[in-house]
């Protein structure tokens, strides 16, 4: 299989840089759709507030670095929500106590919902797998129903499972950040896999 673009394997950075576009830079060859984009975020307000929040967020007053997790909270703030959604993985049980009571003392209303809400099996959805008789069955859909039935701002997704995020994200009505992802092997490093071979390449 070919790449389409060539960004991840540039070492031009013209993007960035300046200079001469590699072959198959999409900066060129999609020169015309990038204008129509730009042009359409120009005017879209929405886009202009979020990009002037996340700009705005990445460090303290006094320079230093926020965690995700501050990050995130200084970006709700500037974004003016008020109810945030957070929808975790019962592995993260913990954490998201912890992150529900940072967003709270901040102001907000949090509204928490777990992995397992309704204690349904797969076979209750419809999916019937060798595994389908293993106790409650993640349940993604109903997690954001849950959020907009309480009309949250914002979803945050915390350590849910692959493909169970892609439903979350599709069925969520308001928009979703990443706070952190589950990867069972690596310690929810998933960097961790893509960082030896990344070395070789420099």
């Amino acid at each position: 299989m070919t790449q389409r673009y060539a960004c991840a394997t540039c070492t031009a950075k013209a993007c960035v840089k300046g200079g001469d576009f590699p072959e198959n830079c999409p900066t060129q060859r999609e020169a015309h759709r990038i204008e129509t984009t730009i042009a359409e975020a120009s005017v879209d307000s929405f886009a202009a507030q979020v990009m002037t929040a996340a700009a705005q967020t990445p460090h303290h007053a006094n320079g230093v670095a926020r965690s995700r997790v501050e990050e995130a909270i200084a970006f709700c703030q500037q974004m003016e929500w008020q109810t945030i959604g957070i929808a975790f993985c019962m592995m993260f049980a913990k954490e998201a106590r912890v992150l529900a009571d940072m967003f709270s003392a901040a102001g907000f209303t949090v509204v928490p919902v777990c992995c397992k809400v309704g204690g349904v099996g797969l076979l209750d959805l419809g999916v019937e797998t060798p595994c389908a008789q293993r106790g409650p069955a993640c349940n993604p859909i109903t997690q954001a129903t849950l959020m907009n039935a309480q009309q949250t701002d914002v979803n945050i997704m915390l350590g849910l499972c692959v493909g169970h995020d892609l439903l979350f994200t599709r069925a969520s009505g308001a928009p979703v950040l990443t706070l952190a992802v589950k990867d069972r092997a690596l310690k929810h490093q998933p960097l961790d896999a893509l960082r030896p071979r990344a070395v070789e390449t420099n």
